[in-house]
């Protein structure tokens, strides 16, 4: 591979690990307009990161589970692995994709994105927007010379858009829609509607006939074809409720079945409240994700109830008869 191709890797590889500082998003613009080459080589390290992301989720569901569900490493683990193939394995990988590179840009090409349950993706765009998805996420991307779409399948995604006033970002979850031009929000589809969450610049959002402005700090959630759009400012809920981001999960006065349910997004082995009356506990602490069984042992010493764990469940408290 040329020396081209392994920078814009190395700036792939960075992005895909962490958000870039100021300093360092100032750098990477102007790698990108020195040299008319260097966005072509951008865009076929993306479809380098796509395949062997792909080949990473097809070989197991999440880098470092073991048979019970996450190791307490198994955060780090994923970053690691994706390290490491995104270093080595493009080496194999270039010289058999590198010509499908453009199809990204193509007016009528969707690239799938995906994540598996307990897997997480940072995903570099091909307009250099930055897509973190969470756990058992599924986007469409559909990039035309007009408008960039992303369709929300289901799960969550946070995004960082790169400016382009010529060219709306778009964000779309069932009756729900999310426009930006540049700035950093955060999208997650429920059954009856999607929640938005902006930490930086404006969106506008909208549903059926209703429409509203966010801006950085606010959140809403948005029921599907609804008759107006409440917006409410919530800077530490936005954050509390974006830690997943770090691998976090944070618990502030939400109640143990809201709890429960945040966790096992991302584990294969289930927590279980047996007694009902125990989901309405309200419950505080910051945990890992991959941790829910310290979790529930620190509920059950928390209420004073018993927690069984097994192979395949966590059980907090017990049933009553």
């Amino acid at each position: 591979m040329s020396a081209i191709d392994n920078q814009a890797l190395e700036w792939l590889r960075i992005q895909s690990e962490r958000e870039l500082d100021a300093d360092e998003r100032a750098d990477f613009n102007a790698w990108l307009e020195a040299d008319a080459r260097h966005k072509g080589a951008y865009v076929r390290a993306l479809v380098i990161d796509n395949a062997i992301s792909k080949a990473v989720s097809d070989q197991r569901l999440h880098p470092g589970e073991d048979r019970y569900g996450l190791r307490s490493d198994g955060y780090e683990n994923a970053k690691a692995s994706r390290r490491t193939w995104l270093k080595y394995g493009a080496l194999a990988a270039g010289g058999a994709i590198l010509g499908v590179g453009m199809s990204l840009l193509s007016r009528d090409s969707v690239t799938t994105l995906a994540t598996s349950r307990g897997e997480f993706r940072r995903v570099a765009l091909a307009d250099t927007s930055i897509a973190n998805m969470n756990s058992d996420s599924r986007l469409e991307v559909r990039f035309t010379t007009a408008r960039r779409q992303i369709d929300l399948v289901k799960g969550e995604a946070w995004f960082e858009v790169a400016k382009d006033k010529r060219k709306p970002f778009v964000v779309a979850a069932a009756g729900v829609e999310v426009r930006a031009v540049g700035t950093a929000f955060g999208v997650r589809r429920f059954l009856n509607g999607a929640e938005v969450l902006v930490t930086e610049g404006t969106v506008d959002v909208w549903t059926g006939q209703a429409r509203a402005r966010l801006v950085a700090g606010e959140r809403s959630f948005l029921p599907y074809n609804a008759a107006q759009i409440t917006v409410a400012r919530q800077p530490q809920e936005i954050q509390r409720k974006l830690a997943w981001r770090d691998g976090n999960l944070v618990f502030t006065r939400q109640n143990l079945g809201e709890a429960v349910a945040d966790f096992n997004r991302y584990s294969a082995r289930q927590i279980v409240i047996a007694d009902p009356a125990l989901e309405r506990e309200r419950i505080f602490g910051q945990y890992r994700i991959d941790a829910p069984e310290q979790f529930a042992k620190d509920i059950g010493a928390y209420l004073n109830v018993p927690v069984e764990v097994s192979a395949e469940r966590i059980v907090i408290g017990a049933k009553h008869l």
